[in-house]
């Protein structure tokens, strides 16, 4: 079993992750765009699992050119903290719409939840292992034997890692996963406190090149898809309460939300001109470089954003290969098609 350690090497960290959270919510904000309210508007929260980026670009899009204001509905996109985090949150009723991974998803179920996935973004798992090219070789899995991993405290890394190495023939107790807060996951990498990290395409990854240009060294990547780990990424999700409830809110909140990333991966610029009007501090081409990645993601089932059973049936598979959900029989209702718009966007 691996081993989480909160050893001397996070003690430091703890004023650098304050520091960089006030740093970057400082410079996001603190009040999200909403839709221009009309006569009778439902407002509705939207959770997006951290904090304003490329990857949210279609939601951005569809509020700016009013596409949720055409379906009735008052959009709050609001900041998050990890999938499993943000699973829970919506479980309880403190939004309508997250975006969330499969995995939080099963995990939230497993614990008597009721969150399930209604339609998918990262139609291929952008997840990956990064390193510093001038400080260690990483070609396979095994490679991460004996190094110090990093990962945010809520990722679903924290889940999928030890299934990943044993199911790549590696021991998951020769790796030592660390716990870190989501806001120094690159800094800690990059400064040598970690030997490895998550990365994500469509978010993390531009960052973690920003920072070790910086520091004057270079970021390699190993794709967890590219070792066996064939699963989806984030999509969006809801409450079964909600689906059964008002299945036309469901339908238009998604009608419109694709809507908005269609446009987004035509024209990433504009989508980009978009999400500064509200986030001016975001830098340019890192955030550009989020919405191509993830425009790349969305059509990587050629532009389908439908849900397979046997790809979302593998992610219960890899938990209980790590010895999470014994005995989960739910993999059938982590997800529904039933509302994603029909035809296949770009």
């Amino acid at each position: 079993m691996v081993a989480f350690h909160r050893r001397s090497l996070i003690v430091p960290l703890i004023v650098v992750a304050a520091i960089a959270a006030l740093t970057l919510w400082s410079a996001f904000g603190g009040n999200a765009p909403k839709t221009a309210a009309t006569e009778g508007a439902r407002t509705v929260r939207f959770n997006m699992a951290w904090l304003p980026q490329g990857s949210m670009a279609g939601i951005f899009v569809a509020i700016d050119r009013g596409y949720f204001a055409e379906a009735g509905l008052a959009v709050e996109p609001v900041r998050g903290f990890g999938g499993m985090r943000t699973a829970n949150e919506l479980d309880q009723g403190m939004f309508e719409f997250a975006y969330i991974d499969p995995l939080s998803v099963a995990l939230n179920r497993s614990k008597g939840g009721g969150v399930r996935m209604v339609g998918g973004i990262n139609m291929q798992l952008p997840a990956g292992a990064c390193f510093v090219k001038e400080r260690h070789k990483i070609a396979k899995p095994a490679d991460l034997a004996g190094l110090r991993f990093g990962a945010g405290q809520s990722s679903m890394i924290q889940a999928l890692l030890p299934a990943w190495l044993k199911a790549n023939g590696v021991d998951p107790a020769q790796v030592e996963q660390i716990q870190l807060d989501p806001a120094i996951v690159v800094s800690s990498l990059v400064e040598g406190r970690t030997d490895a990290a998550e990365c994500w395409l469509g978010n993390s990854m531009a960052l973690f090149d920003k920072a070790a240009k910086a520091k004057g060294v270079t970021i390699g990547r190993i794709g967890y898809a590219d070792f066996g780990l064939d699963v989806y990424g984030s999509g969006f999700a809801t409450q079964d309460a909600l689906i059964e409830k008002d299945p036309d809110l469901v339908r238009a909140f998604l009608k419109a939300a694709y809507r908005g990333y269609a446009d987004a991966a035509r024209d990433p610029k504009a989508a980009l001109a978009i999400i500064r009007k509200s986030y001016p501090l975001l830098d340019e081409a890192v955030t550009e470089r989020q919405i191509r990645e993830t425009a790349a993601l969305m059509a990587a089932e050629g532009g389908s954003h439908r849900l397979k059973p046997e790809k979302v049936e593998r992610t219960v598979t890899y938990l209980q290969a790590s010895g999470q959900l014994q005995g989960f029989d739910q993999a059938p209702q982590l997800f529904t098609n039933s509302f994603i718009p029909m035809g296949n966007q770009p």
